[in-house]
C-alpha cells in the first residue's frame, strides 16, 4: 500500500512540474490556400479571417538546416497549412506543411519575373 501511494504520489509531482513549464515560443496557425515554388522560395497565399487572402514571400535561404523555416511534405489531409512561431513578440521561425504531390492543385509555379525581388527581405511580414 505504501509502495503504491508512493508511486502515485512520484507520478502526481512528476506531471505537475511538466505541466508547469510554459513554452517561449506563441504559435499561430494559417491555412494555406496555394503554395507557388520559385527559383528563390516560396510564395504562400494564406487565409486571413473568414473570407480573406492574403500572400507572403519565403526566401528559400530560410529552408535550411537550422534556419528560419522548415518545409514539412506529406500527405495528411489538414495539409496545407503554416505555423509560425513567435518569440518575445518577434517572428522566430516557421514550419510549411505542403502536400508530397506537387501535381496537387495546391501547388503552382510562379513565373521567374513574377518573383524577382520579393523574396529578398529578412523579415516576415503577415497580415492577419
Amino acid at each position: 500500500m505504501k509502495r503504491a501511494t508512493i508511486i502515485l504520489i512520484l507520478i502526481a509531482v512528476v506531471a505537475g512540474a511538466v505541466a508547469s513549464e510554459t513554452s517561449a515560443f506563441y504559435p499561430v496557425r494559417l491555412d494555406v490556400v496555394k503554395v507557388y515554388s520559385h527559383a528563390d522560395g516560396f510564395r504562400v497565399i494564406y487565409r486571413k479571417g473568414s473570407s480573406d487572402v492574403a500572400d507572403v514571400y519565403l526566401p528559400a535561404r530560410w529552408f535550411i538546416s537550422g534556419g528560419k523555416a522548415e518545409l514539412v511534405r506529406g500527405n495528411d489531409t489538414s495539409f496545407p497549412y503554416m505555423t509560425v512561431f513567435y518569440k518575445d513578440g518577434k517572428f522566430d521561425h516557421l514550419r510549411l506543411y505542403v502536400l508530397a504531390d506537387q501535381k496537387d492543385q495546391t501547388w503552382g509555379i510562379l513565373s521567374p519575373a513574377a518573383g524577382a525581388g520579393k523574396f529578398d527581405s529578412d523579415e516576415l511580414k503577415l497580415d492577419f
